[in-house]
């Protein structure tokens, strides 16, 4: 009978076992209520005192994660070495016990309760892109600092009260609500994508598409009210620009985070979210609208560039490991593409200058010797080796995906008699992958291309994205009657690797025999003056052939040192209309040019 059972189950069988499943889910899997508390009473203390209060819990065990990683941001940090007084409690205040099975995993004995206090305090003092910052007259964190997720419970939501030094404003990408220290998230994705500044700050707000926009600068007064008027014009134009490719704006409101820094600063660069970026930027003279809006413009089209449409590599997110991919050339390079083509359709750059940025990004391929080595999908996956790797040796898989974005664009147009494009398949990526649910993989970006045009395009993905062949310029940039130039020129020549930071240049590698090798450099030294001028004001590329003085911080001690600049040649790329051209050529020209 039993045997019998086993192979026939009676459907009161089945319904029992599917009860007992179900029961055994809900108590491991429920949605929790949680609530996060982050109080700052001293900033002079650098530090956030954070609470979680938990609810709902049916569960002998809970843990508890801080991520290691911040998305868009391919690095591994430690996130949990900022945490001071870790402890937990139940509700009524008694102590519960807790190990950590990872350097930010805590495991929790529940002791079968169903509610339980985790607080800390968080050592803010690093200002970047994926760190938490505490400083005089104001605060700032993305969230994925600060916030633990309960393993297993993502999709729970979240509410998160604040407390403030009185005097300070907050503004923050979390939803609103009723009380202005008080907003809410969805889910712990949600949470942790949001970021939010305290202090004293100036806020500009705007509506683009009848949605809220605000644009947030720190500090206070760094950017005028001019400056501000224009910049936000040209925020809203380039919106309504992107918007016009996916046919909506994916948020209910935006915020745009800018921090300015005076120019001997090494805060740089730009980091998404998903109704929000953040990025740093000089102050004074060389803060101006027309040299922030490309980054601003980037940033933008990254809202459904990777944050929706996204590798399946990186959907769903693991905070705990790396996510490598080959896709970055897509998730950076085109959003590199889109966001000059952008603001050339908003009507802020002109057509030659649209034109100068395409030629560039061939430019800058084709004159880097790592791309006879290094294929766009091997430089999307090594990013994790580490943005400080003290490797002289590389490519940008930014400006390969920028090239490649062109040379796509402009293919798709020729093989399609200029009915399709690009644009259809970022608007297909998506449609039919992120509206419903997923990530997408090489195959299906493949796929997409192949459907629109008809044709074969996995010969064009082994050369060029897989493999390091050389594109023919001439044909594909002669699909739209456009005439690419060859000029040599020179560059200089340094010989060692490095990155603003520090206050300086802070190089991570020499090359043997190099010019800086010559002039007595090593890794880690730290450039602080160049011809007595700080590195951060310096223009690079005028240095070929010249011979320099250095002012260098080598540990505690100064020194001088002086370089011969080498110079090496360098090929120019430009465009221009071919005068030759067929009417079928201007016509797809045109179409690529419009505005």
């Amino acid at each position: 009978f039993f045997m019998k059972l086993l192979r026939r189950p009676s459907q009161a069988f089945i319904a029992f076992v599917l009860l007992l499943a179900a029961q055994a889910a809900a108590q491991q899997g429920g949605k929790l209520d949680l609530t996060y508390t982050v109080a700052l009473s001293d900033p002079a203390t650098r530090q956030f005192h954070v609470t979680t209060d938990i609810k709902n819990i049916n569960q002998p065990k809970l843990d508890l994660a801080l991520p290691t990683w911040t998305p868009g941001w391919y690095v591994v940090e430690n996130y949990g070495k900022n945490v001071l007084r870790f402890k937990v409690t139940d509700e009524k205040g008694r102590r519960l016990p807790f190990r950590m099975s990872r350097k930010q995993t805590w495991n929790i004995d529940t002791k079968g309760v169903r509610q339980i206090r985790v607080e800390y305090d968080y050592a803010a003092v690093v200002l970047a892109l994926n760190q938490a910052k505490i400083a005089d007259d104001f605060a700032f964190f993305t969230g994925i600092e600060l916030f633990l997720e309960p393993l297993g419970h993502r999709d729970s939501p979240g509410s998160v009260k604040f407390e403030i030094p009185q005097g300070w404003a907050i503004l923050s990408a979390l939803k609103e609500t009723t009380n202005p220290m008080i907003f809410s998230a969805a889910d712990y994705d949600t949470l942790v994508d949001s970021p939010t500044i305290m202090g004293k700050f100036d806020v500009t707000r705007f509506n683009v598409d009848g949605k809220q926009h605000s644009f947030a600068a720190y500090p206070a007064g760094a950017f005028s009210a001019e400056k501000t008027e224009r910049f936000t014009d040209m925020l809203g134009k380039t919106a309504l620009a992107e918007k016009k490719i996916f046919g909506e704006l994916p948020y209910d409101k935006f915020v745009y985070f800018y921090f300015f820094a005076p120019p001997e600063s090494n805060a740089s660069g730009a980091l998404e979210h998903s109704n929000s970026f953040v990025a740093f930027a000089s102050a004074g003279s060389r803060a101006t609208p027309e040299q922030l809006i490309t980054t601003g413009a980037h940033e933008f089209f990254h809202l459904w560039n990777v944050k929706r449409i996204r590798p399946m590599e990186m959907w769903p997110y693991d905070y705990a490991r790396e996510q490598e991919t080959p896709l970055l050339w897509v998730s950076e390079g085109f959003t590199n593409y889109y966001s000059s083509l952008s603001i050339y359709r908003a009507g802020i750059i002109s057509e030659s200058d649209w034109l100068s940025r395409v030629a560039g990004a061939a430019a800058g391929v084709e004159n880097t010797e790592a791309r006879k080595y290094i294929s766009p999908a091997n430089a999307s996956v090594s990013t994790w080796v580490g943005y400080d790797s003290p490797v002289a040796f590389g490519i940008s898989y930014y400006t390969q995906g920028q090239n490649l974005a062109a040379l796509l664009d402009l293919s798709i147009r020729n093989d399609t008699d200029g009915n399709a494009s690009l644009d259809d398949v970022m608007r297909t990526l998506y449609t039919d992958f992120y509206k419903r649910g997923r990530g997408y993989g090489s195959d299906d970006f493949i796929g997409i291309v192949n459907k629109l045009t008809k044709k074969d395009y996995r010969g064009f993905f082994e050369s060029y994205v897989f493999g390091v062949e050389v594109p023919d310029y001439d044909k594909i940039f002669g699909y739209a009657g456009l005439k690419l130039e060859r000029k040599s020129t020179q560059t200089p020549e340094f010989g060692f690797n490095g990155r603003m930071r520090d206050g300086g240049f802070r190089i991570n590698s020499v090359e043997p025999n190099s010019p800086a090798d010559k002039a007595g450099l090593r890794s880690g030294d730290l450039i602080i003056r160049i011809n007595g001028e700080a590195p951060q004001t310096v223009q690079f590329g005028a240095l070929a052939g010249q011979t320099i003085k250095l002012t260098v911080k080598r540990g505690e001690s100064e020194s001088e040192a002086t370089m011969d600049v080498g110079a090496r040649d360098f090929t120019s790329f430009s465009l221009s209309e071919d005068e030759g051209a067929s009417q079928r050529q201007k016509s797809i020209r045109a179409g690529w040019l419009k505005q």
